[in-house]
């Protein structure tokens, strides 16, 4: 067996960027201008502290990693990659008050969701039958269902390609083995959290502290 993939997942909980003088502060300190322009973009401050909390997250990562420029470009489905550092992959995710991001030698893909109520009319939309019958056979099926849609979510984000049609093709059911994914799974107080690489990973979490950013 081969070495596992070390990935170093960050978290951030935005809530201090509420703040209107600290969220000033933070948008001075983000180095993308796409994505100051992308945070103006939203109408709701929670969003924007959200965005503004990913990037900000995202520099910070990047740069312990080993990255000098953090000049951005595009996959062709929108998944964002270092240009002039190939070998350095990353994926963000947030949601509630909470940003991630993981970062890995290889690709990688990453996404938190605040604990969410079963719905049954997504599940039937989104998920096969083999989901369905592991979901039927949960304690917490809130719990169950925003577990589910995280390995789900991660998955298609290592891929590249975001939320597709034909989701219910993909089953992403714990304890069913495929040799092309891996996950590594947490649940965090309110929300869940899965990581997901083609080989075996190690995943150590690194959560910033308030203000990391300055």
């Amino acid at each position: 067996m081969g070495a596992c993939v070390e990935v170093r997942c960050w978290l951030y909980d935005v809530s201090e960027l509420s703040d209107d003088a600290t969220f000033s502060r933070a948008m001075e300190c983000l180095p993308w201008e796409d994505r100051r322009a992308r945070v103006g973009r939203y109408l709701f401050p929670k969003d924007q502290c959200l965005c503004l909390g990913a990037g900000l997250l995202a520099a910070h990562a990047l740069r312990v990693a080993g990255a000098t420029d953090l000049f951005m470009s595009e996959g062709p489905h929108g998944k964002l990659r270092l240009q002039r550092h190939p070998d350095i992959h990353f994926n963000l995710s947030h949601s509630g008050a909470m940003a991630i991001c993981a970062v890995a030698s290889v690709p990688v893909g990453a996404d938190v969701e605040e604990l969410q109520k079963y719905d049954g009319n997504l599940a039937a939309m989104c998920f096969g039958e083999g989901e369905r019958c592991w979901l039927s056979g949960q304690l917490d099926a809130g719990i169950a269902f925003t577990r589910l849609w995280v390995r789900k979510e991660s998955y298609l984000k290592l891929l590249g390609t975001g939320l597709i049609d034909g989701l219910r093709a993909i089953d992403v059911t714990p304890g069913r083995s495929d040799p092309s994914r891996h996950f590594w799974e947490c649940e965090l107080p309110g929300y869940a959290l899965s990581v997901c690489c083609h080989e075996e990973m190690r995943v150590t979490l690194e959560r910033a502290t308030p203000g990391f950013w300055k």
